[in-house]
């Protein structure tokens, strides 16, 4: 009887047992398996990762610095053996992702670069090991520089290339090399501990050819994917594009079998020139028609006479017009008694626009110049003569670009022009410009020295800036320049420069970029630690009197 006792007993614990590891074995195959689909999620993932995603940028840096962070600082936390100081490495290694991500998304093109020197740094690291010559050479001392220095050298090669050549072909092998790595550590327990003695150097330990070849796998899963997911093969061959932004073009001859076929256009047709104004000139507003012959009529004529663009031409005239229209208020009695109203809103624009041309020519101690007469005009001499000085100064204005900042270069520019304009006026043979030759002799010489200046390295007590250049307007010694920088009359035709100028070619003056060119810096500037007190003064003095 208790034989029989003993044996059941016996066979139960067997049945425990047999039990138990069928448990065990269908847990580690639960768990394998759930490895199994998280790593290949990765590569699901990292194959619809795209250059030009910033945040695709940011999680591939944050993958990197949290690698970073963990395999450097793993050491130290290692020598305290105290589990608690792990909680300040996992939050460190939070801190490092954080970072990553944040530089991801601010800085995409200079992050891929980073990204794929660091991980192509560890990936040549691990291939090296298997090298036996390089085995031989290698110390624990250089071996735990091996991945810095390679790691820093690419780091720095791919930063250049990415931000001077394009990042998009960076940015792929970084997400496969990146993507590889994690979709290993999940399939492969050990692979993790086997990468950070990549990065660290440790050659005695943890090195096999098989982690390595795991790694080469998941990268080529994660490449394939990338391409299934595009349809091609176009983002591992699109090579690094010239730093200017041009792609070159090969002018090779064709070959005398193939015809060569225009490339089919899908623009649409070039707009006509006044798609883009409001109003039709032949069909205006009755409010903006009443004016609309004069100003036409003077656009016409300067525009030629000076060379404005064409476009720019039209849209001040709807700009003028549009103004006109709206100071006609200050033609009704509910805005101004009839004993102060303008005589027209043209006046009252005029006056307006050119308040401060007035006070600037009373700072300089010349008369303003404005135009003395128009025959080519069914109007007034006093409404023909104001609509010509505000259509001359809108053109100027439109095509200035951040000359406007220099409200004293416009008013010099106008003053100059003007001049010009009033002693051709009486003559039946007025000069016409090319269409842009205000923009290509006025306006960009004095640009490129305005650009030249504000994109100066040096502090900005050394360079000049715009109220350095409005400094310079605000002396005398500007109206000795002349407003162009190629003189618009032909050198060798004498009669039309006494016509229009009267001066001899070799009377010329110098061009007003010469004087801004050599014009010194006048508006100064120091700045010391005392700024933060002179800014917050108000504060200091809040605080001394209310607590002290």
């Amino acid at each position: 009887m208790e034989t029989t006792y003993r044996s059941l007993l016996a066979s139960s614990d067997t049945a425990d047992d047999a039990s138990a590891f069928d448990v065990e074995n269908v847990a580690s195959y639960v768990y394998l398996a759930v490895r199994v689909l998280l790593g290949l999620g990765v590569v699901w993932i990292a194959g619809g990762f795209a250059p030009s995603t910033r945040f695709h940028s940011g999680v591939l840096m944050a993958t990197f610095t949290g690698f970073c962070t963990f395999a450097f600082l793993e050491m130290l936390f290692d020598d305290l053996n105290m589990e608690p100081a792990f909680v300040l490495l996992y939050i460190l290694v939070a801190n490092g992702i954080l970072v990553g991500l944040c530089l991801g998304l601010l800085l995409p093109s200079l992050v891929k670069g980073i990204c794929w020197g660091g991980m192509l740094g560890l990936y040549l690291s691990a291939a090296i090991t298997f090298i036996p010559s390089a085995m031989l050479m290698l110390t624990e001392q250089s071996a735990f520089l091996c991945y810095a220095t390679i790691g820093s050298l690419l780091a720095a090669i791919g930063a250049a290339l990415a931000v001077g050549y394009g990042s998009s072909l960076l940015f792929s092998v970084a997400t496969v090399l990146a993507g590889g790595a994690t979709a290993a550590s999940l399939i492969y327990a050990d692979f993790l501990s086997y990468l950070v003695g990549v990065a660290r150097g440790d050659i005695h330990e943890g090195f096999d050819l098989e982690c390595f070849l795991m790694w080469s796998a998941a990268c080529l899963l994660v490449a394939g994917m990338m391409v299934y997911r595009d349809g091609s093969f176009d983002r591992f061959l699109s090579f690094p594009r010239d730093p200017s932004g041009y792609m070159f073009v090969s002018d090779g001859d064709v070959p005398p079998n193939k015809k060569s076929t225009p490339p089919v256009s899908h623009r649409d047709p070039p707009p006509p020139q006044d798609a883009y104004n409001m109003f039709d000139p032949a069909n205006l507003p009755p409010r903006l028609a009443e004016y609309a012959n004069m100003v036409y009529s003077a656009c016409e004529d300067i525009g030629n006479f000076f060379g404005f663009q064409d476009s720019s031409v039209r849209n001040q005239a709807e700009h003028l017009l549009i103004l006109l229209s709206n100071n006609r208020r200050y033609m009704s009695s509910h805005i101004l008694p009839p004993s102060v109203q303008p005589p027209s809103p043209i006046h009252a624009l005029h006056a307006k626009v050119f308040s401060n041309y007035v006070k600037w020519c009373r700072a300089m101690g010349v008369p303003p110049n404005f135009s003395k007469m128009n025959t080519s005009m069914n109007a007034p001499p006093a409404v023909a003569s104001r609509v010509v000085d505000l259509v001359l100064f809108f053109c100027i204005w439109g095509e200035a670009s951040n000359i406007r900042h220099m409200p004293e270069c416009l008013w010099f520019l106008y003053h100059k022009m003007m001049e010009e304009y009033i002693q051709s006026e009486g003559y039946t043979q007025t000069r016409s410009l090319y269409a842009g030759f205000y923009v290509d002799c006025v306006i960009t010489p004095i640009f490129d020295i305005v650009v030249k200046n504000m994109k100066s390295k040096k502090d900005h007590e050394e360079k000049r800036n715009y109220d350095d250049f409005n400094e310079f307007f605000w002396s005398r010694a500007c109206l000795k320049y002349r407003y162009t920088w190629e003189d618009p009359v032909d050198s060798t035709d004498v009669e039309a420069r006494h016509q229009y100028t009267g001066m001899e070619p070799k009377d010329l003056s110098p061009s007003v970029v010469y004087g801004l060119e050599h014009a010194p810096k006048t508006f100064l500037e120091k700045r010391s630690w005392l700024r933060g007190m002179l800014a917050l003064n108000r504060i200091l003095e809040w605080h001394i009197v209310t607590f002290y």
